[in-house]
C-alpha cells in the first residue's frame, strides 16, 4: 500500500514538474531571439485604409510602451491589389526585422490573380488580433425596414435589388454572394471604385443596399442618413443594438475583416514565439482595447497555428465563390 502511495506522489510531481517546464520552455524560446534592428512594419495598401491604420496602432504600441527593444516604422508599399507589398516581404526570406499588416485582401490577392506567383501560404504567420464586422445597410428611408422585407423583394424580383460595393472579387461581392446563396436568390451587384462613391450612390437612391465595416458608416447611421439591416458577425454588436446577425435570420454566413501580422518566409521559430508573446501585449494595451471599442469590432487573438487554418478556409469558401462570380475560371 505504502509502495502505492509513493509511485502515485512520485508521478504527481513528474507532472507538476512537466507542468512548470512547458510555459519556461515557452518563455525560454522569446528570449532566444531579440530584434536587434528596427522591424519594417510593411503595409501592402496606401495610408488611411484599416491595413495602415491597424498597422499604425500596433507599431505605435510596441514602440511606447516597449513591447520590444526598437522601432517599429510604418512602411507603405501599395499597388498591385496587393501584390507590392506582398513581393516586398517575400523578398526578405529568413530575415526576422519585418512584419506585414494581414486582411481579407492579403488572402484573395493569389486567389485573383492579383498575386501570380506568391500566396499567403509563402509567408510566415504571426498572428491575428481582431475582426473588423460586416454590416449590411440601405438609406434611411428605403421602403426596406429589415433584411427580411428586402430578401423577399429580391426573391420576387430576381436580380432586381442592387447592392454597391467594391470591386467584383472584393468582400462585398463575396458578401452578396454569400447571402445570396444562403438566401436562394441573385443580387444585380455594382462595383464602384470607393466606399465614398456607394454612399452617395445609395444616399442618391440609384443602389438599394451595401456592406462595410460598421466604423465607415457610423456617422451616417448616428446622422439617421443611413441604416443598418443585418449583421454578418458571430454576435451582436454592442454599439449597434437591435441589429440581428444572419445567423439569428436562419442563414449560416459570417463575414468579417481579420486583422493580423505576418512576417517574411523562412525565420527562426525562436523570433515567431518572441512576437507572438509581444502580439498578446499588445492586446492588453489599453490604447488596444480603445482602438477596438473606436472601431466596433471584436477583439481575438490567433495564434500562428490558428492562424493559418483561418487563412487556408477563408481561401478555400472564397475560391468557390470566386468561381461562381467568374473572377476565377472554372
Amino acid at each position: 500500500m505504502r509502495q502505492a502511495v509513493r509511485t502515485v506522489f512520485l508521478v504527481t510531481l513528474t507532472l507538476l514538474a512537466v507542468s512548470a517546464v512547458v510555459p519556461a520552455l515557452a518563455e525560454a524560446g522569446a528570449a532566444a531571439f531579440k530584434p536587434t534592428r528596427p522591424i519594417e512594419f510593411v503595409i501592402f495598401a496606401a495610408p488611411g485604409g484599416g491595413s495602415g491604420n491597424f498597422a499604425e496602432v500596433v507599431g505605435s504600441i510596441m514602440e511606447k510602451e516597449k513591447l520590444v527593444p526598437v522601432a517599429v516604422p510604418r512602411v507603405y508599399k501599395p499597388g498591385g491589389s496587393q501584390a507590392i507589398g506582398m513581393a516586398y516581404l517575400h523578398e526578405k526570406k529568413g530575415n526576422p526585422h519585418y512584419f506585414g499588416s494581414t486582411s481579407n485582401s492579403y488572402i484573395l490577392a493569389s486567389l485573383t490573380g492579383a498575386s501570380k506567383t506568391i500566396s499567403h501560404k509563402d509567408f510566415t504567420d504571426i498572428a491575428i488580433l481582431a475582426f473588423d464586422e460586416m454590416v449590411v445597410f440601405v438609406k434611411q428611408d428605403s421602403p426596406y425596414k429589415t433584411m427580411k422585407d428586402l430578401i423577399d423583394a429580391a426573391k420576387a424580383k430576381p436580380k432586381g435589388i442592387k447592392w454597391g460595393g467594391s470591386n467584383v472579387g472584393g468582400s462585398d461581392s463575396i458578401l452578396a454572394a454569400m447571402i445570396g446563396k444562403a438566401a436562394g436568390i441573385q443580387f444585380n451587384y455594382i462595383a464602384f471604385q470607393s466606399g465614398g462613391e456607394v454612399n452617395a450612390s445609395l444616399l442618391g437612391g440609384h443602389i438599394d443596399i451595401a456592406s462595410g465595416n460598421p466604423t465607415e458608416v457610423m456617422p451616417q447611421f448616428e446622422g439617421k442618413t443611413m441604416r443598418p439591416l443585418v449583421l454578418a458577425s458571430e454576435a451582436r454588436v454592442d454599439k449597434l443594438p437591435g441589429v440581428p446577425t444572419l445567423k439569428e435570420m436562419g442563414f449560416n454566413v459570417t463575414f468579417s475583416t481579420f486583422r493580423g501580422i505576418n512576417a517574411a518566409p523562412g525565420i527562426p521559430a525562436a523570433a515567431v514565439t518572441y512576437y507572438q508573446a509581444a502580439a498578446k501585449k499588445v492586446m492588453e494595451s489599453a490604447v488596444f482595447k480603445k482602438y477596438v471599442d473606436d472601431n466596433y469590432m471584436t477583439a481575438k487573438f490567433m495564434d500562428g497555428a490558428q492562424t493559418r487554418k483561418l487563412y487556408d478556409d477563408f481561401a478555400e469558401r472564397s475560391n468557390v465563390i470566386l468561381r461562381d462570380l467568374g473572377v476565377v475560371k472554372k
